[in-house]
């Protein structure tokens, strides 16, 4: 039941998000003028139409909830008996600009949306690096950290919180002993060498310290409002950080996952409470506004870029070039899907 339960779940963030995104796109175009023949939610076999009269669009509902689509007229030799002024390639660049980002545009107002919510509902967090808790069987409690020591460094690396505490010591390369500056209850200074337990927790290896931080939470409409413009632009950076640390080899390949890590963080999520799969939400909206900007055929980023390119050399690509770009674009997301999926299973089978 638990199962069915996190699966639901999964799709449903999945659908949302994907969802919204060609929303986005869906607005951008009808708001420029362009032909849209079909907005559809989800994918596959349809399960519901409707075309309301007037309209030129039939709004659909399809059996699989991953995603959605946006059927429009894009170039002039697809579909002759459109008009020409209502085909996306024969609008001006800012039009045809707008159609293309604003996919993105609406992920990250989704995500400024739910970080509202959750700011309503559980109020602000207010993130730092003091520490609330030391169990004594572990390394940290050893070592002769204490509750209201404050971590400022791990291994010469500033801290400000527990998400680059985390970083430093589980996402970044294994080491097998970290040290640690902490700023004692008292204001002094020290080193602290330590060696963290390795336990294992559904067949991966976890290092353990033995230190929990604590986080505060101020709650009102105004907290709400900070945290809804806060949390989209620290997600941002935290994702942006870790994709140059994937670039720069600091953090391994092996920390991506598929679509069979995502169900274990959104069932690691459910478990800590609804505030966690807000999060998880407004985290994923994030990150594919962020993947979709990269200059990748297929990916809006690239259609952004073929755009540039006729608009700097003043003449349109041809049909087959930008047909055979997509092919390739969508070849390697294959590839990287099949990648972060065998690091899932290898993750799961304890490899």
């Amino acid at each position: 039941m638990n199962f069915i339960i996190t699966l639901i779940i999964l799709l449903f963030i999945l659908g949302l998000i994907i969802s919204v995104h060609e929303f986005g796109h869906f607005i951008a175009a009808k708001k420029s003028g362009v032909y849209v023949e079909e907005f559809s939610i989800g994918m596959g076999p349809l399960i519901f139409k409707h075309k309301p009269k007037k309209s030129e669009t039939t709004y659909s509902l399809r059996l699989l909830p991953i995603g959605g689509f946006v059927a429009m007229s894009e170039r002039e030799e697809d579909d002759k008996k459109i008009k020409k002024d209502r085909v996306l390639e024969n609008k001006g660049f800012l039009k045809q600009f707008w159609v293309f980002i604003n996919g993105i545009v609406f992920n990250f107002l989704l995500a400024m949306v739910i970080f509202f919510i959750s700011g309503l509902i559980f109020g602000r967090p207010i993130e730092n690096s003091i520490v609330a808790g030391v169990p004594q069987d572990y390394p940290a409690y050893q070592s002769g950290i204490e509750v209201g020591d404050e971590i400022i460094k791990v291994n010469g690396v500033n801290i400000d919180t527990y998400y680059d505490f985390s970083v430093e010591v589980n996402a970044k390369k294994s080491k097998n002993e970290y040290t640690l500056t902490v700023k004692k209850i008292d204001g002094s200074i020290k080193e602290i060498v330590i060696k963290p337990i390795v336990e294992k927790i559904n067949n991966e290896e976890v290092k353990r310290f033995g230190v929990s931080f604590k986080t505060q939470y101020k709650k009102g409409l105004g907290q709400a409002l900070i945290y809804s413009i806060e949390g989209v632009v620290d997600t941002t950076v935290k994702i942006w950080d870790t994709l140059v640390m994937l670039f720069t080899r600091q953090i391994s390949t092996k920390n991506l996952s598929g679509p069979v890590g995502m169900y274990s963080i959104i069932d690691s999520a459910r478990s800590n409470g609804f505030i966690n799969i807000l999060y998880i939400t407004a985290y994923l909206s994030i990150n594919v506004g962020i993947i979709n900007l990269f200059p990748i055929p297929v990916f809006d980023g690239g259609r952004i870029l073929i755009l540039c390119i006729e608009k700097i050399l003043k003449r349109k690509t041809s049909k087959d070039l930008e047909i055979g770009l997509n092919l390739v674009g969508f070849g390697l997301m294959i590839l990287l899907m099949i990648f972060v999926t065998f690091n899932d299973i290898a993750r799961l089978f304890g490899g």
